[in-house]
């Protein structure tokens, strides 16, 4: 079954908070990079699936809950208000 943006979103946030349980401070994990958060998760997208992970993306990041930093590699950065939102 297709994955929908708002699916798509539910997972994203997970994976931030699956990984803010091993820490316990925000400060601690101020960057993931996506390409290792994600890379498991990317290949079993389908082609419309992959399009609307990056609406999803785009859409948590208007919405002020992630950052996307641009580096060599790109990191995705949970905001203080997603934290607030997952916890």
């Amino acid at each position: 079954m297709l994955k929908t943006p708002k699916e798509i979103k539910r997972d994203i946030l997970g994976k931030f908070r699956s990984q803010l349980d091993d820490f316990d401070k925000l400060d601690n994990l101020e960057t993931i990079p996506s390409n290792l958060m994600f890379k498991n998760y990317w290949q079993l997208l389908t082609s419309q699936e992959k399009s609307n992970f990056n609406k999803a993306v785009s859409d948590l990041i208007d919405k002020g809950l992630i950052d996307k930093v641009k580096s060599n590699i790109p990191y995705l950065r949970l905001t203080e208000k997603g934290a607030d939102l997952i916890y």
